[in-house]
Order: C-alpha cells, then sequence, then structure tokens
C-alpha cells in the first residue's frame, strides 16, 4: 500500500515540473525600451552597415512608389481610349514629368486623334522607365540582402564571443547552478534568434513603416475622400495588433524557456546514458522527456494560435477596403470625377498597403522571439560570478615560489554548511604536502581556494607573503600544473591534448610522456602524436587519460604540482605506474597532493589530516601513525579492507 503511495507521489513530481533544476523562472515582461537599446548597442562597430541598408531600402521604397504610377499613367495615357472622351489631361507631378521626357525624345502629346504608333511609342517609353526601375530594384534588394546578413552575422559573431568569454570567466559555482545544456542554449540557439532580428528585424522595420507612410501619402494624394473610408479600418486592426502582442508575448517566452528545458535535460541525459541503460531506466527517461517535449510543443501551438487568428483578420479588414474601393472608385468612374488609371492607382496602393502592415506583424513575432531570447542571453552576461581581478604585473617577472600559506582561512559554498573552519598551515618550497580526511572533510576545497576557483570567506592564502587575491588570475594560475580526478581529454590530436593551446614545443611533449611513463600510449596509436582522441577520450583506458593529464601538468614546466585524487579511478597495477611518475613529478617541485588512498602519499614530506572542515592533524606518515589519531584509524581502516 506504502508503495503504492509513493508511486503515485512519483509520478505527480514527474507532472510538476516548477522545482526542475532544468526549469528555468517564467519571464513575462512587456516590451522593454532598455533592452532593445541595449541590443542596438552591438550595431554601433557597424554604423556605416546599417546606415548602407537603410539608404537601400529608402531607394527601395521610393522606386516601389513610382511602379503604380507609372502603370496609372499608361492606363490614362497610351491605352486611354478616345470613347473616354478626355480629349486633354490636366498634367501634374509625374505625368508632366513624362510629358516633358517624351516631347525631349519628339513624341508628339496623346490626344483623342492620337493614333496607335502614337500611343506604342508613349507605352514603350512608360515600359522602358518602370523596367529600369525594377532593374534598379533587383540591384538594390541584393545588396541590401547582404548588407543585413553580414551585419547580422558579424553581431552574433560578436555577441557568441562576448558570452563564451564570459561563461570562461565564471567561478565554479556558477557552473554548480546553471545546466550545462541550458548555457549550450543560451550560445547557441537563444543567439541564433536573435541574428533574424539584425538581419531582417531592426532595419527592415524602418522600412516597413516608411513604406506604410509613403503608401498613406500616396492614397491621400490621389483621393483624399477615397483614404478616409479605406482607413476607417485602422482602429479594427490597431485593436486586433494590441490583443495579439498580448498574449504572442506570453507564449513567445515560454517557449524560449521550454527549449532551454529540453536541451538541458537532453544533455544531463546522453551524458549519463550508461547509467541510465544499466539501471534500466529508459522507458521512464523517455517519458519524462516526452512530458518535456510535449510542453514545448504546447508553448508553440500556442504561439501559432494567436499567430494564425492574426493574420485572417488582416486579411479580412483589406478585403473590407478592397471592396470599399470596388463600390466608391466605380461611381466616380461613371460620374466622370475619377479616371480608371486613378482607380488603378489607389486599388493598387491599397493592396500594397496591407503587405508592410503584414510584415511589421511578422516583425513583431520575431521581435518577440528576439526578446525573449536576449532576456535569456543578457541574465546570463549580467550574472557575474567571476572573481575580482588584482593588479596585472604581466611585464614583471614573477618572484620564485619561496612559501604558500593557509591562514585562518574558512569557506562555505552554503553560509549554513561550512567547509572549512579556520585552517592554518603552510607549503615550504620543494616541499610535497599530502591533505587526507574523509569525505566531505574539505581536501578539494582546499585545491578550489589555492587555485582560486574560489575565494575565501574569512582568513587569506598567501604566496611569498602575498594576498592571491592581489595578483591576476592569469599570472596566479602560470604556477601550477593541477591534476584533476576527472580528466578533461578533448576532441582533438594526443599531442595537441597535451599542448593544450599552449607554446610547448613536441619534444618537450614526448619528454613529457617519457618521465610518467607514458610511452605505451603513443605506441598504441597508429599516428602517434597526431592520432585524434574520441570526445571524452573513450577510446583511452582511465590510466591512459589520467597519464595524459600527469603529462599535460608536466609539460608546462609548473612550480608547483597540484594533484587531487589522481590515481582514484585507476586498478593497482596502473596506480602502480602513476605512483612512479608522481615520485618524478615532485623532485626538487612544491607539491601539494589530495588522495584517499593513503599508499600515495606515505612518501610525502607532511601529511594533513582534514576532519569536519578542520586541521586536526600534521606530521610523517610515521609519526601520525604513531600517535594512533585519526590518520592511523584511516591507515588501518583502509589497510584492513585490502
Amino acid at each position: 500500500m506504502i508503495s503504492r503511495k509513493n508511486d503515485k507521489a512519483d509520478k505527480k513530481k514527474e507532472r510538476d515540473d516548477s522545482e526542475d533544476f532544468h526549469v528555468e523562472e517564467v519571464i513575462d515582461r512587456p516590451f522593454s525600451k532598455a533592452l532593445a537599446g541595449r541590443l542596438l548597442h552591438y550595431l554601433k562597430p557597424y554604423r556605416l552597415l546599417v546606415a548602407s541598408s537603410i539608404f537601400l531600402i529608402l531607394v527601395n521604397t521610393g522606386l516601389s512608389l513610382i511602379g503604380p504610377l507609372l502603370i496609372k499613367e499608361a492606363v490614362d495615357g497610351p491605352l486611354a481610349l478616345p470613347a473616354q472622351g478626355i480629349e486633354e489631361r490636366e498634367l501634374t507631378g509625374l505625368g508632366q514629368s513624362m510629358a516633358d521626357i517624351g516631347a525631349w525624345m519628339g513624341l508628339d502629346p496623346i490626344t483623342v486623334g492620337a493614333t496607335a504608333a502614337d500611343r506604342a511609342q508613349w507605352l514603350w517609353l512608360l515600359v522602358g522607365i518602370y523596367a529600369s526601375t525594377l532593374l534598379v530594384q533587383i540591384l538594390m534588394r541584393y545588396g541590401e540582402t547582404m548588407v543585413l546578413n553580414l551585419t547580422g552575422q558579424n553581431v552574433m559573431r560578436d555577441l557568441r564571443l562576448q558570452v563564451f568569454a564570459h561563461l570562461q570567466k565564471q567561478s565554479a559555482s556558477f557552473y554548480h547552478t546553471n545546466p550545462v545544456g541550458r548555457l549550450v542554449t543560451r550560445v547557441t540557439s537563444d543567439v541564433e534568434s536573435l541574428n533574424e532580428l539584425f538581419t531582417s528585424g531592426f532595419v527592415t522595420l524602418v522600412g516597413d513603416i516608411l513604406a506604410i507612410t509613403g503608401i498613406v501619402i500616396m492614397l491621400f494624394w490621389t483621393n483624399s475622400d477615397l483614404a478616409l473610408m479605406v482607413l476607417s479600418t485602422a482602429p479594427v486592426l490597431l485593436i486586433s495588433t494590441t490583443i495579439f502582442r498580448k498574449f504572442a508575448r506570453k507564449h513567445y517566452r515560454e517557449v524560449r524557456r521550454r527549449l532551454a528545458h529540453i536541451n538541458a535535460f537532453t544533455q544531463e541525459s546522453i551524458s549519463g546514458m550508461e547509467v541510465i541503460q544499466v539501471c534500466r531506466r529508459e522507458k521512464e527517461q523517455a517519458t519524462r522527456y516526452s512530458e518535456i517535449n510535449g510542453k514545448l510543443r504546447d508553448a508553440h501551438l500556442k504561439s501559432i494560435f494567436w499567430y494564425a487568428l492574426f493574420f485572417p483578420t488582416v486579411e479580412l479588414l483589406s478585403v473590407v477596403a478592397l471592396g470599399i474601393i470596388v463600390v466608391q472608385g466605380g461611381q466616380r468612374i461613371e460620374a466622370g470625377t475619377a479616371t480608371f488609371g486613378e482607380f488603378f492607382l489607389f486599388w493598387t496602393y491599397l493592396t500594397r498597403l496591407f503587405t508592410p502592415v503584414r510584415d511589421l506583424a511578422e516583425k513583431y513575432n520575431l521581435l518577440q522571439s528576439a526578446m525573449a531570447s536576449s532576456e535569456r542571453v543578457f541574465s546570463v552576461l549580467d550574472s557575474d560570478t567571476s572573481l575580482p581581478e588584482g593588479e596585472h604585473h604581466s611585464d614583471e617577472d614573477l618572484a620564485p615560489l619561496n612559501e604558500i600559506r593557509f591562514e585562518g582561512v574558512s569557506f562555505a559554498y552554503d553560509p549554513k554548511t561550512p567547509v572549512l573552519q579556520n585552517v592554518s598551515f603552510s607549503v615550504k618550497k620543494g616541499e610535497t604536502v599530502a591533505i587526507v580526511g574523509a569525505t566531505g572533510a574539505g581536501k578539494s576545497t582546499i585545491i578550489n581556494l589555492l587555485l582560486r576557483f574560489h575565494d575565501p570567506v574569512s582568513g587569506s592564502i598567501t604566496l611569498n607573503g602575498d594576498d592571491i587575491r592581489e595578483s591576476s588570475l592569469v599570472e596566479h594560475r602560470e604556477r601550477f600544473g593541477l591534476v584533476l580526478q576527472d580528466v578533461a581529454v578533448l576532441s582533438r590530436t594526443l599531442g595537441e591534448n597535451i599542448r593544450f593551446d599552449r607554446d610547448i614545443q613536441r619534444s618537450k611533449i614526448l619528454e613529457a610522456l617519457e618521465q610518467v611513463n607514458g610511452q605505451d600510449i603513443i605506441a598504441r596509436q597508429s599516428q602517434g602524436l597526431d592520432e585524434p582522441m574520441m570526445e571524452r577520450g573513450r577510446t583511452l583506458s582511465s590510466g591512459e587519460r589520467q597519464l595524459i593529464s600527469f603529462a599535460r601538468a608536466l609539460a608546462g614546466n609548473p612550480e608547483i604540482l597540484v594533484l587531487d585524487e589522481a590515481t582514484s579511478h585507476v586498478d593497482t597495477e596502473t596506480e602502480t605506474r602513476i605512483q612512479a611518475a608522481i615520485d618524478k613529478m615532485v623532485e626538487g617541485r612544491t607539491s601539494v597532493i589530495v588522495a584517499h588512498r593513503l599508499s600515495t602519499v606515505r612518501k610525502a614530506d607532511r601529511i594533513l589530516v582534514l576532519h569536519h572542515g578542520q586541521l586536526r592533524e600534521s606530521g610523517t606518515h610515521d609519526e601520525l601513525v604513531s600517535q594512533d589519531g585519526i590518520y592511523a584509524k584511516l591507515v588501518k581502516l583502509q589497510f584492513q579492507s585490502r
């Protein structure tokens, strides 16, 4: 009975993702001018490109307004029939310009008695001008597309670089609270959604507004009465747009939120696939993925619902407006107060009016999606957990290390749970100090503080008497060679994994591998150091990955060697090889070694014993065993279990 209740509770918990680590908080804020201004700031370096695109859009808009006027002149001029009773038109504006061009070319004005040949000459003149405007429009449109995409891609490159550089500066605590999949979404999907904003958003928005303005002016210029009748539908369009904006904003933000959720869950599931398969939880993971995927689908459908509802409304209003033109225009033509060319001109401008209106709606959708993405991207950029930089001394040589000192250091990841409490010790130049203790005693935390992945809550850590917080992070970490329990092997060649983008010669890489007894690794690779490594070094054994990390640390010739549980994942034979490598590496070097296996710290000059975040014992292996304290108990417990 209890089991069934627990099952129901688990299923209910699966459906409720409000406390899911991967699910972000709901962001539902109205359009922010500040946010838009922040996005526009990325266009500053490309002002000339933006100005060029605006110029091209202005030219295109102007040319698009000329085309219908030319057709009107053709309908009322060369194509007009004598039966219309128009012997001579009053020419103004473009009509007068056409007459002047025709006169310059030796063409006679068109009258009721004009021959078909005379009309054809005028018609060919108008066709030539119209074709020229179309050709120029094609060229301008090509240039506009190229410039806009060049601008957008440049901005995307800059933004990605900024986000990636920002992520590299964050402290370890940042990655404890942000799933990897979510951060990948920020750098890829969210940034990419901003690309459309810059390539077809801000700048073309200006073009649509200019097109609407120009068309409205031409409508009133052609016939103000008809223009007022047609624009009587504008209030309904405005109300529809307001409703659309209200609901679309909410759902576009939900889409971005759900997309980050599914990416984070997918990344975590793929990384832990071996555990999922061993525990036979494939079905449960697939069910959970289906739930998350369904919520993403629902968010998309809700946004599309309002999108699909708004566009038919615009179409309906355009049909109503055209109906008004047909009725009123026909009456005016019959009464002789308007020509068929004027009716055609008004009809053409009106149909073109609703195109930029629809485009504006699309741009609003694009803007909402971009705003949702930009909020997520900027939330990462604004969450700065990077440690403060000290003074930079890149032009000065670093003083050789004499001493590392911890003085009254306390630290806590969570204020309610202290990890280290008033820890003090020193490490002299050339000394090998080992740190041991039970799980959770604070051993790895000392390493994190020493390399400034975190700063202590109280107390200080000094090198040669200088607080490490006063030095730049780059210069401070240059002193160290770090070997971690979990080895990072990247999708590069074997040699590049050891070099790691540092200025290290190939001979030094080979020498480092030889020093750590890693020659067999090269022998096993068909291309030697040039052998590409699979993701996370899947083709290598745990011991081989560990030896690569030793070679990586040694190749940089560090002053201080830091080993954090470096032999915890290897077998006894490999441990023997690694221990021999460690003995070579620590010789003549200042070393700090964290280990669970006490056999690896017997030769240390001094062993520090941590217990519940406090330094409880210090001495050599023999001294601590003779004291029959915490260390002696750890030794008995570990060796009795073997």
